[in-house]
């Protein structure tokens, strides 16, 4: 069974962390790490005066029944530096189950799917990363129409030694070149007028480069999956294998100078 889980913490060294969490995730019976987005800095919620914290989603595949993970997972907690304490106080680690596909779970230690997770921008900017078609198990698509807390105030990079399961759009080569370069963006900050309207210009571009079989990632995530009526608005990218931006832009460009079909008038 493929499961989403989401981990963050706001002591000590974060990314390392969770990086040796997902070490310890990956050791576990019939278990194995095989996707992990990359770390997201937010604003410490509930208490602004934490310290920030670092979070990320992983994608495992596992044969664990949710209550058996979960028990896990809380080892996994105690072995990283997670002590008891009182709720919402800083912690070295945070390790929740996210989704587990179809799978409804509801007892007094676990409910699936989280129950407080569509509110929080630190649990949906990872998570639409590392799958971009995320589902309830009622088949409803995860969005960001739900954020109001923990908003996302940057990226830190990924988690240490799980490099080869993170699409790292920062990534830069050996050469020093960044491996993807930006071919498009819409939103950013603010409500702004005219923001569907520059995600559907988005859309558009997108549909170009699928006829020309030009490969492409979304930052943070597809912009279809956000409508939000609390104002938390990230800032789309469209972005394109470096070694095919002046391509991409080239047929971007052609198509947006191309006179309409007359369907389209």
């Amino acid at each position: 069974m493929r499961a989403h889980i989401g981990l963050g913490s706001n002591l000590g060294e974060r990314l390392n962390v969770m990086g040796a969490a997902l070490v310890r995730i990956d050791e576990l019976v019939d278990t194995t790490v095989i996707a992990v987005s990359r770390v997201y800095e937010s604003e410490p919620w509930p208490d602004p005066d934490h310290p920030p914290f670092a979070n990320a989603v992983a994608v495992i595949e596992t044969g664990l029944a949710p209550d058996v993970l979960l028990g896990m997972l809380k080892e996994i907690e105690r072995e990283c530096g997670r002590t008891s304490g009182l709720a919402n106080a800083p912690r070295a680690l945070d390790l929740d189950i996210l989704l587990m596909e179809d799978e409804e779970w509801v007892s007094a230690e676990l409910t699936i799917p989280h129950p407080r997770m569509l509110e929080r921008d630190f649990v949906i900017a990872p998570l639409l990363e590392v799958d971009p078609f995320a589902a309830l198990p009622d088949g409803t698509p995860v969005g960001a129409d739900e954020v109001r807390h923990g908003r996302v105030t940057g990226v830190l990079g990924v988690v240490p030694g799980f490099e080869a399961v993170t699409r790292d759009i920062e990534h830069v080569q050996r050469d020093g070149e960044p491996a993807w370069t930006e071919v498009a963006t819409a939103g950013g900050t603010g409500r702004g007028e005219g923001y569907p309207a520059a995600g559907a210009a988005l859309m558009f571009e997108r549909s170009v480069l699928d006829a020309e079989g030009i490969e492409y990632a979304w930052d943070p995530y597809p912009p279809e999956r956000w409508s939000n009526p609390y104002g938390i608005k990230p800032r789309f990218r469209l972005l394109v294998p470096a070694s095919l931006g002046d391509k991409a832009r080239l047929v971007l460009a052609e198509a947006a100078a191309a006179p309409p079909e007359i369907g389209d008038v």
